[in-house]
């Protein structure tokens, strides 16, 4: 009895075809796979296309213009802070454009938001056209991605940015009386306060003009000549100690002369530039004052010790006003907005005629001499905190010399 053949020639063409397609339906779903592990965009609702799964460098190599850029999205530059660049194609992405670039470039309007801007030689800050106008240092480095300028340190630039909007100064004529001597000089002091603002910058710190060197901003533009100091403010959270440390070892161009207060509560520092010498700069820390589980107001402290050295070895609280405590007020107004002062940019709040009518009262707009202005009591917005103990205005009442 023969045997049956498995592998007769009717049955050998059938098994070849069946493995010439296995092998052609392996190669297809190797070619799809492949495919869906590429670059993509897919669609969304409402028409939104997103692209996935490709790298910030690589999109924005693809998205290249034919002029240099500034990106300055503060959108996508989270996403690209955290390389995450997936993006809403219809959505345009904000970019700055040099104003001499402004009639020779081609740009896609249909993919950019264009902002022009200026950079002048004479002022620390760059203009931009929108909004009116904005205006950030110029203190910050880009990285090139094709002709796209992209700021090294993204946190620093979105800072300078949200922190832009432009508020314009009076320059009221004073009409001052020719005897009263003047104390500064308004361009050295706003260079001097710009480099101290630069060294606050450096430890991410972005501070306010608060005070007298607000108001001499706001009413004429300067610094209010007769005054014998500078004043700036910067929020509890956004302060830095650290910064003291640094004065203090000399690695600044500043002096530390005094430090005042608890840094929960009431801290300021006092400084002043190696170079010139005068003025002296105060930093207040601004608090959040909070009542009833709401925030009522901001404050920054003041201190005295007019009388600390005079009775250092007295030591019942009763014989003098030393460690009294204040609180200077301030309403909750913006602070996301900037100022030119002798070419330099400084942040201020967007609504500064509100918080110095608060201050200084209803004739704030009148010069009020500095010989007659008492710190701990002239102000509108000042309260009564409390006093430090003896031991304790020994820790918390520091000055150097």
């Amino acid at each position: 009895m023969s045997s049956i053949n498995v592998w007769s020639r009717g049955a050998k063409p059938a098994f070849v075809r069946f493995l010439i397609f296995g092998i052609i339906l392996q190669a297809v779903l190797l070619v799809l796979i492949y495919k869906n592990s590429k670059p993509s965009r897919y669609s969304l609702p409402n028409n939104q296309s997103i692209t996935a799964n490709i790298s910030c460098d690589d999109l924005l190599n693809e998205w290249d213009p034919e002029v240099p850029v500034l990106l300055i999205d503060l959108d996508f530059l989270e996403n690209l802070k955290n390389e995450d660049c997936r993006w809403d194609e219809t959505k345009r992405v904000k970019i700055g454009v040099h104003v001499k670039d402004k009639d020779g470039s081609i740009i896609d309007t249909t993919r950019f938001g264009v902002v022009f801007y200026d950079s002048q030689d004479n002022k620390d800050f760059l203009e931009f056209n929108e909004d009116g106008k904005r205006i950030i240092p110029k203190r910050f480095e880009t990285r090139r991605i094709g002709n796209f300028k992209v700021p090294a340190n993204i946190q620093r630039f979105i800072e300078f940015y949200k922190r832009s909007k432009f508020v314009e100064c009076l320059g009221l004529e004073m009409n001052r009386n020719k005897s009263e001597e003047a104390y500064q000089n308004g361009t050295t002091s706003a260079n001097i306060l710009a480099r101290f603002r630069d060294e606050l910058i450096d430890m991410e710190m972005y501070p306010l003009l608060n005070g007298g060197t607000l108001l001499g901003w706001y009413r004429e533009c300067t610094v209010i000549p007769h005054t014998l100091d500078l004043d700036f403010s910067v929020f509890k959270e956004n302060y830095k100690p650290e910064y003291t440390e640094k004065v203090l070892r000399g690695e600044t161009d500043f002096i530390l002369r005094r430090k005042f207060g608890r840094l929960e509560d009431s801290h300021e520092i006092t400084v002043v530039s190696k170079e010139e010498g005068r003025p002296t700069i105060d930093l207040f820390v601004m608090y959040d004052y909070v009542e009833d589980g709401k925030l009522a107001y901001r404050y920054i402290s003041g201190l005295s010790g007019e009388k600390i050295l005079e009775f250092s070895n007295k030591r019942n609280p009763e014989f003098s006003d030393d460690g009294r405590k204040f609180r200077y007020t301030h309403l909750l107004l913006d602070p996301s907005c900037a100022a030119e002062m002798h070419g330099h940019l400084f942040w201020i709040l967007c609504n500064p005629i509100d918080q110095l009518k608060h201050e200084y009262g209803p004739l704030w707009y009148l010069d009020h001499p500095t010989g007659k202005y008492d710190w701990s009591s002239s102000g509108k917005n000042v309260k009564s905190a409390g006093r430090f103990t003896w031991e304790e205005m020994q820790k918390y009442y520091l000055e150097y010399k």
